[in-house]
């Protein structure tokens, strides 16, 4: 164990529990990316012209609409990582292993419930005012993954296990695997190689439900392994505990609404744009793909973040808990700095990436290559925040790991909505309303929630808060 070997708090036990998770946040992102890279170049030869942005513009407000339906559970469900570091920490095995139990049973009543979604997706695509060729490439992309959601569900669940102990570089291998499945099953079902159906659009989606099921193959085999030579008794506790139900309820869920009410906001913002133009949607699309290989690694970084500072907080080393923190702000500072230089200064070199599978004496209406200099303007925005990014990633990350999730929840709602979400939708019903009135709302929202972070870290009322 990381801990063990390192001096709690140092910079070296950060970089060796989070670099295995970092990679394997990033190769989600990349696969996310490389989705939305070949469905730029997808236009099935029967479709109408401009077909290949609407299945562009179509995947972003659909993925979102799956994150936001799922991310309470999700949520709650990733907070098994706190419990497991925290028990972990104060060396309760029997408790560490209930805990893991009881995640993996609200996987999968909670993801067996989210299939009740499933009829609202249409209707609410065409209420956002989006075109009926895209709603339907919405409605096709959202029910395949709500469909599955509890393969997303459980398999966080499982990698729980290893993450909260701090073993991390087994959670990078099952997802570095997991992304190249992925990968294949995108080029052979989204344009129909190697013998498949032609899929398009839903074939990105039944690629990665098919790329979960692997994940939860894997762990289930790492854990049983793992069970018959340590000394954790998960034979003996799968049974549902409601003591420790009672505490995810308490201190996971508002965990969840954290990212319920931040990807809401989102979602909102998404249909906000759908509804000023394809164009702006797609352009949007783009922006925020190349912002998710910037983001998405921060996430990996937060969990190894919140990991530690609930194993140092259960070990009752609080100022190796608050070391942790301000280290992890230095790397997420220089890690974003970084790729806003290149944002700034290389933007069309970042967008190069979604031309790869187009076809330049394709005839099927309007392509990627039009809404690249607008693209190009939005990736400024991402350079202006992604700081701010680091800084809400991390301190939010701290506090979770503290036990301190109310707070955030809260600042996140009243952010999401009244600094982004309103404001946007004020400024599209005004005469003269572009794309970069709206992203200005989107950047004034995560400096506020960077901002707010820091004072409640500062603040230190995490430090009252006691889960073990």
């Amino acid at each position: 164990m990381p801990t063990a070997h390192h001096h709690p708090g140092s910079f070296r036990e950060l970089f060796v529990v989070s670099l295995p998770l970092i990679i394997s946040a990033g190769s989600h992102s990349l696969m996310n990316l490389a989705d939305r890279v070949m469905l730029a170049g997808y236009s099935p030869s029967d479709a109408p012209p401009g077909t290949a942005l609407d299945v562009i513009a179509a995947v972003m407000p659909a993925g979102m609409l799956h994150w936001t339906v799922v991310c309470i559970p999700l949520g709650t469900i990733l907070y098994a990582n706190t419990f497991i570091a925290q028990f972990d920490g104060a060396n309760k095995p029997r408790e560490l292993a209930a805990s893991l139990w009881q995640c993996i049973w609200l996987a999968i009543v909670s993801g067996l419930l989210l299939i009740a979604f499933l009829p609202f997706a249409q209707p609410l695509f065409t209420l956002a005012g989006h075109s009926e060729t895209m709603v339907a490439q919405e409605t096709a992309y959202f029910n395949t993954l709500c469909g599955g959601s509890v393969l997303l569900l459980l398999s966080n669940a499982l990698s729980c296990f290893f993450s909260g102990r701090q073993k991390t570089a087994i959670v990078m291998w099952v997802n570095i695997i997991s992304v190249m499945i992925n990968v294949v099953l995108d080029y052979a079902l989204i344009f129909g190689n190697w013998g498949l159906p032609e899929m398009g659009i839903t074939g990105a989606a039944v690629g990665t439900l098919l790329a979960r099921c692997c994940d939860i193959a894997m762990f289930s085999v790492l854990i049983y392994l793992h069970s018959r030579r340590s000394e954790y008794p998960l034979r003996s506790t799968w049974k549902p505990d409601a003591q420790i139900l009672k505490k995810y309820l308490k201190f996971g869920v508002p965990s969840g609404l954290h990212y319920f009410v931040d990807n809401s906001g989102f979602l909102a913002f998404l249909f906000i744009v759908g509804s000023l133009s394809r164009d702006d949607m797609a352009a949007t699309n783009l922006a925020f793909s190349v912002n998710a290989v910037i983001f998405v690694p921060l996430l990996g970084f937060g969990t190894a973040v919140q990991t530690l500072v609930g194993h140092h907080i259960g070990a009752n080393l609080q100022s190796a808990a608050i070391r942790t923190t301000w280290n992890a702000i230095r790397m997420g500072i220089v890690w974003t700095g970084v790729a806003a230089v290149l944002l700034v200064f290389f933007p069309e070199t970042c967008l190069q990436p979604f031309l790869a599978f187009t076809d330049p004496n394709s005839d099927s209406g309007p392509s990627i290559e039009s809404i690249l200099p607008a693209a190009s303007r939005l990736l400024t925005f991402v350079a202006i925040y992604s700081i701010f990014d680091a800084l809400a990633v991390v301190f939010a990350s701290a506090l979770r790991g503290a036990g301190d999730t109310l707070f955030p929840m809260l600042i996140t709602m009243l952010s999401s909505w009244f600094v982004m979400t309103l404001p946007a939708w004020l400024i599209v019903r005004s005469e003269g309303a572009t794309i970069q009135h709206l992203w200005l709302t989107c950047t004034a929202h995560i400096m506020l929630m960077g901002s707010a972070m820091l004072w409640r870290f500062l603040s230190g009322k995490w430090k009252k808060i006691h889960l073990t």
